[in-house]
């Protein structure tokens, strides 16, 4: 009989759901998934599928039941932020490898991943109970300052406060955020937020993987993100690091994983460094998204993350990374104005140039875009994903191509 590996959920970009069951059926697996209906351009990638609601514990039991009655389930492959929890209960109740239950909450709670990772990472925080907290917060810790909410996903929801007008910005915007029908990750109706001293320095994300209690690091992610509301632009990886700093931030990557008790899993940390130190933003337990893991790691390294990650589903050790072979990055052309978006100027200058390995649109021509902080998911429009020798000349070539796409708006 052949073996399933069985996901949970799927991701909101296809093509990366795509690249994981590929994976999946390369390795000699065939595909199951449990969640909402999929789309038909993913339908042909699955082999079984049964609708069910994650966040409801007798629906996924009751899927799991039938999925389990009817095939052999060789694993549950965790690549989503929506079903970190629902993977490690099905894990459990299959005796299947797995993320801990006990670990769930210290990559899905902000404030509880804070307390646990303090002597690695120590960070000044509050959590936000009352409309004041906020501002008695920034009295002690001064500005600037991130507020987030505990438990969304990506980038939803995220203010940074460096001056008293940032106030009023916040308080009359960031309820309608706490909503399950904006982030589908929230399961009540109002959200709470964690306010925290703003860490300096350059962004970086580290890919890897944790299997039997041993963490191996992919490689680190050179990240920029846009002001004022941190969403990314734009990811190079590998990161163009010296050794010495290359390896502090592999050492506390390690100790914060670690600290969190995470097994069995991927992960995708973020944080922050400058001069000799390296700060932890937040870890979730799962590939890195935005192409990360899809794409950038194999342009790059001619590594499959998402092979190693159903390895380590069925409890075999991944396969170490090799050196890297190149450089790849991915940038996201950002709206600057709201309206009807009616097309581009430069697009195809951009799409014949030889580095550019592919263009994917985020947000379609035709659609009225809203910005942030009304709407944190209309403002990337394209993204471009190019490889080059070297960071420095990806940098130079990503910055061209920021300058070169201009979206066209219908005139108001």
């Amino acid at each position: 009989m052949t073996e399933f590996l069985l996901y949970i959920n799927y991701r909101r970009l296809i093509r990366e759901s795509i690249r994981a069951f590929e994976a999946a059926h390369r390795l000699g697996y065939r595909v199951a998934v449990l969640g909402q209906p999929l789309p038909p351009e993913l339908a042909s990638y699955v082999d079984e599928w049964r609708q069910c609601n994650p966040a409801s514990l007798d629906s996924l039991e009751s899927a799991v039941e039938e999925f389990r009655n009817s095939m052999q389930i060789a694993g549950v492959v965790c690549f989503t932020e929506t079903a970190v929890e629902a993977c490690a209960i099905v894990a459990a109740k299959l005796r299947l490898p797995g993320l801990p239950r006990a670990s769930v909450s210290g990559v899905r709670d902000k404030s509880i991943l804070r307390e646990r990772t303090q002597s690695v990472s120590g960070v000044t925080h509050r959590l936000l109970h009352n409309d004041s907290d906020l501002e008695e917060f920034i009295g002690v810790a001064g500005l600037p300052v991130i507020v987030k909410p505990l438990n969304a996903s990506g980038s939803t929801g995220i203010y940074l406060i460096r001056e008293p007008a940032d106030l009023d910005v916040f308080h009359s915007t960031s309820k309608k955020i706490g909503n399950p029908t904006y982030d589908p990750t929230l399961r009540r109706e109002t959200l709470t937020f964690l306010a925290e001293r703003y860490i300096v320095g350059q962004e970086v994300s580290v890919e890897g993987y944790v299997s039997h209690g041993e963490v191996t690091v992919v490689g680190i992610t050179h990240k920029l993100t846009s002001d004022p509301y941190c969403l990314e632009v734009r990811h190079i990886f590998p990161a163009d690091l010296d050794g010495e700093m290359r390896g502090m931030i592999e050492e506390k990557t390690k100790d914060c994983v670690l600290a969190l008790r995470l097994d069995n899993a991927s992960f995708h940390l973020e944080g922050k460094y400058d001069g000799p130190q390296f700060t932890v933003i937040e870890v979730a337990a799962r590939p890195g998204g935005d192409y990360i893991a899809s794409h950038l790691v194999p342009l790059a390294l001619q590594y499959d993350f998402y092979e190693n990650l159903a390895r380590i589903a069925v409890g075999t050790v991944p396969l170490p990374p090799p050196a890297p072979q190149r450089v790849a990055g991915i940038h996201y052309v950002l709206a600057q104005q709201e309206g009807r978006l009616l097309g581009y100027h430069g697009l195809e200058a951009v799409l014949d140039h030889p580095w550019v390995e592919q263009a994917i649109v985020e947000t379609s021509v035709g659609t009225h875009i809203v910005l942030p902080p009304n709407d944190f998911r209309l403002q990337r429009l394209i993204a471009v994903i190019s490889t080059a020798p070297s960071q420095t000349l990806l940098t130079k070539h990503l910055d061209w191509v920021s300058k070169t796409i201009t979206p066209v708006f219908a005139r108001e």
